[in-house]
C-alpha cells in the first residue's frame, strides 16, 4: 500500500491554517456585515461566500468517521464545485485524494491533487498535495515523475517532509548515500512535525544504510 497518509502532516497543516485564520474569517463577517449595504457590496458577498463554505468544511469534519461513507463523499465534492475559490475546497479535495487512494484510484487522487496544486492559494495545502503526489508516484515506480513533483518547494516550512519523502526516492533507487543524506537533512527540523523524528530515525536504523555508512 502506498505510503500516502500521515497524521502528523495533514493534521498539522489544516489545523494550522484554521488556528491562524478563524480570528480573520471571524473579523471579517463583522466587516462584511457592516459593508453590506455599502459601495463594498462585492466585498460582503465574499465573506458570505467564505462563511457557507467554513459551514460546509465543518459539517464534512462532523459528518462521520467512516471517510468513504457516501454523505460525506457527498459533502466534500459540494465544497469543492461551490466554493472552488476557498481554501475549504483545498481541504476537500485533499480529504477525497485521500479516499481514492484508499480506494487504489491512483488516476482519481493524482487528478484532486494536481487540483489543489493548480488552484489553492495556501501554500501550505500546495506543499502538501506535492508530497501526496510524489508518494502516489513513487509507489507506482515513476521515480522521474515523483522527483519533478518535488522540484517546486511552496512552503519551506515542510522541508523535512519534503526531504522525508526524497530519501524515500533515493532508497527505491538504491542511492544509499543520497538516501541516508536527504534522512539526516530532514532531522534538523523534525522536532516541527509530530512524530517525524522517529519515522527518521527508523528509516535510518535499516541495515542499508548502516553498513553503507560504515565503509
Amino acid at each position: 500500500m502506498v505510503e500516502y497518509y500521515n497524521a502528523d502532516d495533514e493534521a498539522q497543516v489544516v489545523k494550522a491554517w484554521l488556528k491562524k485564520y478563524t480570528s480573520s474569517i471571524i473579523l471579517g463577517l463583522i466587516l462584511g456585515i457592516a459593508l453590506f449595504y455599502g459601495i463594498q457590496y462585492w466585498m460582503a458577498k465574499r465573506v458570505v461566500t467564505a462563511e457557507k463554505a467554513a459551514t460546509a468544511y465543518f459539517m464534512l469534519l462532523n459528518s462521520t468517521g467512516l471517510p468513504n461513507n457516501p454523505q460525506t463523499i457527498l459533502l466534500a465534492t459540494d465544497i469543492v464545485k461551490n466554493y472552488p475559490k476557498t481554501p475549504y475546497a483545498s481541504m476537500a479535495q485533499l480529504f477525497l485524494a485521500q479516499i481514492s487512494v484508499n480506494a487504489q484510484q491512483y488516476d482519481k487522487a493524482e487528478t484532486q491533487l494536481q487540483w489543489v496544486i493548480g488552484q489553492s492559494k495556501v501554500d501550505a495545502f500546495k506543499q502538501l498535495a506535492r508530497l501526496r503526489l510524489a508518494r502516489i508516484f513513487l509507489f507506482q515506480n515513476d521515480i522521474d515523475a515523483a522527483q519533478n513533483t518535488l522540484k517546486v518547494v511552496d512552503d519551506k516550512a515542510y522541508l523535512p517532509l519534503i526531504e522525508t519523502v526524497r530519501g524515500d526516492i533515493f532508497m527505491a533507487q538504491k542511492q544509499f548515500d543520497k538516501a541516508r543524506s536527504a534522512y539526516q537533512t530532514a532531522l534538523k527540523g523534525a522536532e516541527s512535525f509530530e512524530g517525524l523524528n522517529s519515522r527518521l530515525q527508523m528509516k535510518l536504523s535499516d541495515p542499508r544504510l548502516v553498513s553503507n555508512n560504515s565503509n
